[in-house]
């Protein structure tokens, strides 16, 4: 490795993915102004014989069916700069239905159901207590987000997660070696970094150049599994009667 300092495809992912989710978080819980007028390690066994395309082909291919889905969902979790983040997410391209739990370390857990134009939140005590509610409602309770649900479309959406991740990758950093392997009984071209699968690597389907797996690097650990491209992810708001008031 040269002496400039090269941050590897599974580091630079996962940084922004784990940004993009903490970001998220506070544009959940902080009041908006009143409005002007709103990981299991993958099989290797080669499944295929057909020849694989070059890692740059499959990095677009997968790149043009990622931000041009309709909807996915991915779940799993990362490890940045020492701080494990679990995330399970479902939604549509652009946010205006999601449903995400998220749990990090020294911040609790919290799921949030974006639908209908309304956004929810169910926390647990260490959530709330991280955010500073004096009277937490109960643990299976939601309560409608302090915040208009058109400021958090873009943290919401598939796309604010994987315009980011990809902006990360660029073709240059990249082996040329492309590999094979099954992934929950999907055949998956397998790319990596530079320095090899140890430092991140991205399956992608064969059939469909569709992701069905990230995995971070040796500095920031993790993996991701996606799934679900483009069907109806049956969203819903919580019944009324697990909506509580906030405070």
């Amino acid at each position: 490795m040269s002496a400039t300092t090269r941050h590897p495809l599974g580091s630079r992912v996962a940084a922004l993915l784990g940004a993009g989710a903490l970001a998220f978080l506070g544009a959940c819980t902080t009041p908006s102004a009143p409005p002007a007028s709103s990981l299991s390690a993958p099989s290797a066994t080669t499944t295929t014989n057909a020849p694989a395309p070059s890692a740059a082909e499959i990095l677009e291919k997968a790149r043009a069916n990622a931000v041009g889905a309709k909807s996915a969902a991915f779940t799993g979790q990362i490890d940045q700069d020492g701080t494990e983040m679990v995330i399970d997410f479902k939604g549509t391209s652009d946010g205006a239905s999601a449903d995400v739990t998220l749990q990090i370390e020294a911040q609790g857990k919290v799921r949030v159901i974006s639908v209908a134009d309304e956004v929810y939140l169910q926390g647990d005590a260490q959530f709330w207590k991280s955010q500073g509610l004096p009277s937490p409602p109960a643990a299976d309770k939601f309560v409608k987000a302090p915040v208009a649900a058109a400021e958090l479309t873009q943290q919401l959406s598939l796309n604010a997660f994987l315009d980011e991740a990809f902006n990360a990758v660029t073709p240059s950093q990249l082996s040329d070696t492309v590999g094979s392997e099954s992934v929950g009984g999907v055949d998956a071209w397998v790319i990596t970094d530079a320095e090899g699968q140890a430092e991140g690597a991205l399956y992608v389907s064969k059939s469909e150049f569709e992701i069905v797996r990230f995995t971070g690097s040796s500095t920031s650990p993790g993996q991701l599994d996606f799934s679900k491209w483009n069907e109806d992810l049956g969203i819903k708001p919580p019944s009324a009667d697990q909506v509580a008031p906030l405070g």
